[in-house]
């Protein structure tokens, strides 16, 4: 009786996954818009901005103004429908990480960053969706004609870089598995949310089966902070573009054999044609990005 009820319930789980992922644009849209409904018309005049504008692809990881709205001017109601939208893309795991690095700046912690709605989804038209500020540009897609077609860029970081510990983990267990030196790019500095070169790294295929599970689990982990809807809306991004079996990856500047916070001075990458995520730690900080361009 208990197995059953276990499959019953598991069954349940991932019809219930499916029907969100296959839902989440609409119910995305249908939330930001009562966000939006809440707003005067001076929050409204900051927080919607023209689909097209410029600002919408700036990226930036350092602190600072940003487009759109500061949380910290929405009244108790509207931060409530902010965080509930917020909350369709991010997990328990994604919604505290982004209040501790929030909070490294400060005890203000989100309140200092920015909501902004490139395009109205009300109006039944693409949009794009971000909250940014320092460290932080952890909400970040676009939809056209109904369907996620962009996600990213995605940035994070920390400064002191104590956290994103189990990324960091994953990745120096990933180096461990390897053994190849032809996957270190030795004395060179990437940079996050940059394209990775074709010329550097491993193929996929090139890797040992105990690398590539080491790999495919630290993908995992980098999604840990999204929702399951969120995630499979990724995963299918990401399939689109071949996944894990057409990337290449590559770390660089010395092998990395500590996190960043006990002097690691390493960076990653793993890329394919219009996507890359990757992590940075070289400059004493740390630094990752996501994204997964339009096909």
């Amino acid at each position: 009786m208990k197995l059953v009820l276990r499959h019953t319930i598991t069954l349940f789980l991932c019809l219930f996954t499916q029907l969100s992922a296959e839902n989440f644009e609409a119910h995305f849209a249908k939330q930001t818009g009562l966000f939006l409904d809440s707003l005067d018309a001076t929050q409204s005049k900051q927080c919607l901005l023209a689909n097209d504008d410029p600002l919408r692809w700036k990226m930036q990881y350092t602190g600072g103004k940003r487009a759109g709205l500061e949380i910290s001017k929405l009244n108790d109601k509207q931060r409530t429908l902010f965080e509930s939208t917020i909350k369709l893309v991010l997990s328990n795991e994604g919604w505290e990480m982004a209040n501790k690095v929030a909070k490294q700046d400060g005890e203000i912690g989100l309140g200092k960053y920015f909501v902004a709605c490139f395009g109205d989804p009300r109006k039944k038209e693409g949009f794009a969706f971000r909250l940014a500020e320092h460290h932080l540009t952890i909400v970040n897609f676009s939809v056209a004609e109904g369907t996620l077609n962009e996600f990213g860029p995605i940035l994070l970081g920390a400064n002191p870089p104590e956290l994103w510990k189990k990324d960091e983990e994953a990745l120096l267990k990933l180096w461990q598995t390897i053994n190849d030196p032809a996957v270190l790019v030795k004395n060179k500095k990437a940079i996050a949310s940059k394209a990775m070169a074709e010329d550097q790294g491993v193929d996929f295929s090139e890797l040992n089966p105990k690398a590539q599970a080491q790999l495919a689990h630290t993908w995992k982990q980098r999604l840990s902070i999204f929702t399951p809807a969120m995630r499979q809306k990724i995963e299918t991004l990401h399939n689109s573009r071949g996944g894990l079996k057409n990337s290449r990856i590559a770390f660089y500047n010395e092998p990395p054999t500590k996190r960043c916070t006990d002097g690691g001075k390493w960076d990653f990458k793993c890329g394919l044609p219009g996507m890359v995520w990757d992590y940075e730690g070289s400059r004493g900080h740390i630094h990752l990005s996501l994204w997964i361009k339009p096909n």
